[in-house]
């Protein structure tokens, strides 16, 4: 059975992937394709039949931060099988041939729950995955934000979103990602697309949404570092108790409570050598 690679922007094989994606998971990778972001770093296995996807697995290659020493590793995305090809052992074909490309790179996933146990088959393990979070009033009792004027919602084909993605240069030592960008960019457009915001100060894009008292920073790209408290007294927020961070806080100069995840609910997957901290999260933008 023959196996088909692709990791460049090529318009037949990404209709034929949103096809297959769209069938599985019920959403379109369309508008990103649009933009013409896939690189070699993003790597598409399937299996192809008349003209047909039937079987698919991706990775992207990574090259991570863990406890500030530099990993090259892969994350594992997009496993999907046509429900009427099923039952073939194709997603496992898959894996297999992958692994062996990959024989002793570092790999790890966000699983699908209903498939936690697809996973182990080829040696990857759960572990434990935190919150990170902050009380607004214990935490900055002080700090208060004032919607300040220079802060400026950014549209998502601004070149100043571009440009901050393509020279992001502060990272956290605890867990990040620095070659992320073009699924970054995956992440604003389907997701958060009406939730930029340009802090020129300090020439800074933050992500973020309210809902009621909390605010989930799910994101912020800055060339050089930044402070928490100088980022909330201007974002144009009010009545905030709680701040979740959709990465690891600690170059933002705060100590955050650390909440175990929902392993059940958010299952995380390693497999090879890893040298973790106690407390992280995968940065919520560099998933795929």
């Amino acid at each position: 059975m023959t196996i088909t690679m692709n990791n460049k922007s090529n318009p037949t094989y990404e209709a034929m992937l949103n096809a297959l994606v769209k069938e599985v998971f019920g959403f379109s990778f369309q508008p990103w394709f649009e933009y013409e972001l896939w690189d070699e770093n993003y790597e598409s296995y399937s299996i192809i039949e008349n003209g047909k996807m039937l079987s698919n697995v991706c990775i992207f290659k990574s090259e991570l931060l863990v406890c500030g020493e530099k990993v090259p590793a892969m994350q594992f995305g997009a496993v999907a099988t046509a429900k009427n090809a099923r039952g073939r052992g194709l997603s496992r074909l898959l894996m297999e041939h992958i692994l062996q490309l990959y024989p002793d790179r570092p790999a790890y996933l966000a699983a699908n729950p209903s498939v936690i146990d697809f996973y182990p088959k080829f040696g990857f393990r759960q572990v434990q995955t935190y919150m990170a979070s902050i009380n607004m009033n214990k935490a900055f009792p002080n700090v208060h934000a004032h919607n300040d004027k220079n802060c400026i919602k950014l549209d998502i084909d601004d070149e100043i979103v571009t440009n901050a993605l393509q020279t992001r240069g502060a990272f956290s030592n605890l867990v990040d990602c620095t070659n992320a960008s073009s699924i970054q960019m995956f992440h604003l457009i389907m997701q958060y697309h009406n939730s930029i915001y340009h802090l020129p100060q300090f020439n800074a894009i933050v992500i973020a949404q309210q809902t009621d008292n909390k605010l989930f920073l799910v994101d912020v790209i800055s060339k050089n570092k930044i402070t928490l408290d100088e980022i909330l007294t201007r974002l144009p927020f009010a009545g905030i108790d709680t701040i979740e961070f959709g990465f690891c806080p600690d170059w933002l100069s705060v100590t955050p409570n650390w909440t175990p995840t929902d392993m059940a609910h958010d299952p995380f997957f390693i497999r090879g050598n890893w040298n973790l901290p106690e407390h992280f999260r995968f940065p919520a933008t560099s998933e795929t």
